[in-house]
């Protein structure tokens, strides 16, 4: 919505604003707050299961906040990925929790591996109201694609999200 309020107010078309969310009580609202923005798609779809076909490499750039784990940026980026254009220089934008060194360095070795190169970082940029895992605050990751782009994940996601799931999940291996 803020995208579609920036056009707006600079005089700027988009073609096509497809925004993916899996709460039915947000896209509900979403919509509701959205109708008349020409160009925007609101779609229901949880991003566990196969980005719908008509949605892959069409789109010049994407944004996620995936669950802050691993297992939510590949999943969410992945996904992400699959959606732009198989062109260099399309953009990714990624919203994830400050982690520790060793967890960074896996986050971009995840994106490296997906041929995008982060080329900016803009930390503190998201604030939650209420959230407190990672203080309520989240960077901003830009990057760009290369000609190695493609996704890491494929089809439909079983395995753990978030933090809570990998505990669950460990426990229940355990046993």
């Amino acid at each position: 919505l803020a995208v579609c309020l920036v056009s707006e107010h600079l005089d700027i078309q988009s073609r096509s604003l497809v925004v993916i969310e899996f709460d039915t009580r947000l896209v509900e609202y979403l919509k509701e707050v959205g109708d008349g923005f020409s160009g925007l798609t609101i779609l229901q779809h949880d991003l566990r299961e196969n980005l719908p076909q008509d949605l892959k490499g069409g789109f010049d750039v994407f944004l996620t906040d995936p669950p802050y784990t691993q297992e939510g940026l590949n999943l969410f980026v992945s996904r992400g990925v699959e959606a732009l254009r198989p062109q260099v220089g399309k953009q990714g934008f990624i919203c994830f929790g400050n982690r520790t060194p060793s967890d960074m360095a896996g986050a971009m070795g995840t994106l490296l591996e997906m041929g995008l190169a982060p080329v900016e970082i803009i930390p503190n940029f998201n604030h939650y109201v209420g959230a407190q895992v990672l203080a309520g605050v989240s960077q901003m990751i830009r990057t760009l694609s290369t000609p190695d782009l493609r996704p890491n994940l494929i089809g439909h996601y079983t395995g753990p999200l978030y933090t809570a799931d990998r505990k669950r999940h460990a426990s229940s291996s355990a046993l």
